[in-house]
């Protein structure tokens, strides 16, 4: 059952995820995933969208200092890389709007979001489906990224 109608008003009455054409089409709550982490992590990739624009000291507040991201090719980016990338406009995992997206939890402090999103990919520059899986931990209240990884889908576009 799709809840990104509940799950979204839920997050904007609680001021957890603000309003933007960003957010998913489809998205929901996994089985084990409660409506408030759902929305937080929403709130988060909004707040990586909008630090992307040029807000190098947020980005760096919403990275885990030991954040890897693997890509499609097999490389591995780490922290000052991603962010050096998000800055320079490229499209990422982090910023492209979702076209599937799912967020599961694994206890009070670690949640993992999965999710397709259309991406130029580098390697062609063209736009491309990716699948792809970042994990959240929180640190104190917050949440940063901690891990994630891409892979290109075969076939349709």
């Amino acid at each position: 059952m799709r809840l990104i109608r509940a799950a979204l008003a839920g997050a904007l009455l609680l001021g957890l995820a603000p309003a933007s054409p960003a957010l998913p089409q489809a998205s929901r709550p996994a089985p084990n995933a409660d409506a408030a982490v759902h929305a937080e992590i929403l709130g988060l990739r909004e707040k990586v969208r909008i630090a992307a624009v040029k807000d190098k000291a947020a980005l760096e507040r919403l990275y885990a200092d030991n954040f890897s991201h693997i890509r499609n090719s097999g490389r591995m980016d780490l922290r000052g890389d991603r962010i050096a990338l998000l800055l320079s406009g490229a499209s990422s995992i982090e910023t492209a709007p979702e076209d599937e997206f799912v967020v599961q939890s694994y206890g009070p402090g670690t949640a993992a979001a999965i999710g397709v999103s259309r991406i130029v990919d580098g390697a062609t520059d063209r736009v491309a489906r990716f699948r792809w899986l970042t994990v959240y931990v929180r640190d104190g209240a917050e949440w940063r990224l901690a891990l994630s990884q891409a892979s290109r889908i075969a076939g349709r576009r």
